[in-house]
């Protein structure tokens, strides 16, 4: 989104420049509990289909307990295989967060 108006003296043109793509951008990924935020993790970057299943296996699933339900919205990187195998192998429940799934929980 850049600024639609601006200022400058009377009869001149406005003219300004506008930043884009200079900045870096942090992933922050955790497990929510209804006490406490587990499996916390910062990723320099954009979260991918790779670093979304090695987070899964190596810091979410051993805070699952079985009967744990972990909701994920309909991202891509969500999707790829080995994240279900991974929930379900520490006996937790995946579900997808569309409103029609969480209404039935």
């Amino acid at each position: 989104m850049t600024r639609q108006r601006g200022r400058a003296p009377r009869g001149q043109r406005c003219v300004a420049s506008v930043p884009h793509g200079h900045w870096k951008s942090t992933t922050f990924i955790a497990g929510l509990r209804h006490d406490a935020i587990t499996a916390p993790l910062v990723l320099d970057g954009l979260m991918n289909g790779a670093a979304f299943l090695a987070y899964i296996q190596t810091c979410l699933c051993p805070t699952l307990q079985p009967g744990d339900i972990v909701v994920a919205d309909n991202l891509s990187c969500h999707k790829v295989p080995g994240v279900r195998a991974a929930i379900e192998a520490a006996g937790a429940v995946p579900r997808c967060s569309t409103y029609r799934h969480i209404h039935q929980i």
